[in-house]
């Protein structure tokens, strides 16, 4: 946890230090995530996923910028199994903070649309996580996904690229991430995740 709000410290800091030609925006997306592990057979594991966010588009040289920025962003599967015709319900949630450094190129299609691709690295840092079991027989149980009996590495590093379309202040894009760290503490098992993401935004 404080390694989060120290990157959020951090990000604040960008803020302050930003030029007079940044711009600002905040965003929602809809963000799926798949869990991708190798052992004997490959096997994968789709979640739903939401953020919100902020960045600071810093320019660089003429249409070339960077954006620094943070979100938060959340994973949720819920599902049922049942076994003898009793059915137990299963919930698990993912609770993440994003750092993405996302270096962008402005097209201006018309005076008030633009297209902006986008390629960088985003840091990933876990915050919760948490599977809630509910079973006729046995009862209600949790597992915690991280921590010193936790089976999941907290940090993650992306490989993310896309595209931005703006129409004046609004703002519309796509992409995908791409993990690039195995995120399963066992030895004989590699777990990565990856997912496509879109989302809509405001330029201020």
């Amino acid at each position: 946890m404080k390694k989060a709000f120290a990157i959020m410290a951090l990000i604040a800091a960008m803020f302050v230090a930003g030029n007079v030609q940044a711009q600002t925006s905040i965003y929602a997306t809809y963000a799926p995530e798949t869990f991708v592990a190798h052992f004997n057979n490959d096997s994968k594991t789709d979640y739903q996923g939401f953020s919100i966010g902020f960045n600071h588009n810093f320019g660089l040289y003429k249409g070339l910028r960077v954006a620094a920025g943070a979100q938060f962003r959340i994973n949720k599967k819920n599902y049922e199994n049942t076994v003898l015709g009793l059915t137990g319900k299963v919930k698990n949630t993912q609770v993440l903070i994003d750092v993405p450094f996302l270096f962008n190129y402005n097209f201006d299609l018309t005076p008030a649309l633009s297209v902006a691709p986008f390629v960088g690295p985003m840091a990933s840092f876990g915050i919760a996580g948490v599977t809630k079991s509910s079973d006729p027989i046995v009862g209600e149980s949790s597992y915690k996904w991280y921590g010193d009996n936790g089976n999941m590495k907290r940090f993650n590093l992306y490989a993310v690229f896309g595209a931005d379309v703006m129409f004046n202040s609004l703002n519309l894009f796509g992409g995908y991430r791409l993990g690039l760290l195995d995120v399963d503490k066992h030895d004989q098992t590699t777990t990565k995740t990856k997912g496509f993401f879109v989302g809509i935004g405001i330029t201020f």
